[in-house]
């Protein structure tokens, strides 16, 4: 069977990677290379692989991944790097079969710290569910983070917060949300639908450590409002101190 493929009216020859962008099917980490690889480079690389299992993604093995980021490292002028690996798989176009096979992309570029210490937060104005698998796993397809995302801008906020079917916090678009009220420290349940994210197993470790009881549960935005501190956490930039939720 024939096929011709264009891009901006040029023949498209790289094949590879169009199920990754007809549909979605793709996972990925991003976290920063600071002279190094991270200290939890194997949760990152579990955490792609157990998404892209999900997907049903073929695997690609430990050494492999490490390799394709210490190549591309090689190649930047810079050691303190912005890392994206994207596993993305390949093989026939009909999206109901499984692909054959799978490859990385990665991207290095110059890390760039937040210019701001405090962030707004609003509330994104659609639901998602808990049951959806692609809530937790990191999922290449973002059309509802990206929505969101703007959503905020345009209010002058800096991110959203996604609530469920049952108008639970989940998390923002890009983060893991905590809050604290004395000396209890505060963040939704996996359960409700959202990433297990590296920097929340980190933090729920810590608090319990000096001394916080840690919550785990199901909270809805009035929760947030009478806390003593509220802050977000990603593999990148770290904690983020949230200063107002506009609703």
């Amino acid at each position: 069977m024939e096929e011709v493929i264009t891009l901006d009216g040029k023949q498209f020859l790289n094949r590879k990677i169009l199920r990754g962008l007809m549909y979605g099917e793709g996972v990925f980490e991003t976290f920063r290379y600071n002279g190094r690889l991270p200290k939890y480079i194997d949760e990152h690389y579990k955490r792609l692989i157990n998404g892209a299992k999900v997907l049903s993604i073929p695997p690609i093995e430990k050494d492999e991944f490490i390799n394709h980021i210490n190549n591309t490292v090689l190649k930047h002028r810079s050691k303190d790097l912005y890392i994206k690996t994207i596993l993305v798989g390949s093989g026939d176009f009909y999206f109901g079969s499984n692909p054959e096979k799978s490859h990385l992309l990665v991207i290095a570029r110059d890390y760039v710290p937040l210019e701001k210490k405090e962030i707004k937060l609003t509330v994104a104005p659609f639901k998602r569910h808990s049951s959806d698998p692609t809530v937790r796993i990191k999922s290449i397809n973002f059309g509802r983070n990206i929505l969101a995302k703007r959503y905020a801008l345009k209010k002058g906020c800096d991110d959203a917060i996604f609530l469920n079917e049952n108008e639970e916090i989940t998390e923002t678009t890009t983060a893991n949300i905590f809050w604290v009220k004395g000396r209890y420290l505060y963040t939704p349940s996996v359960d409700c639908g959202l990433l297990d994210g590296i920097t929340r197993r980190i933090i729920l470790q810590e608090a319990k450590k000096e001394g916080f009881t840690v919550v785990e549960g199901r909270f809805f935005i009035k929760d947030l409002m009478n806390a003593h501190y509220i802050f977000v956490t990603n593999a990148l930039h770290g904690i983020i101190k949230v200063k107002e939720i506009v609703l």
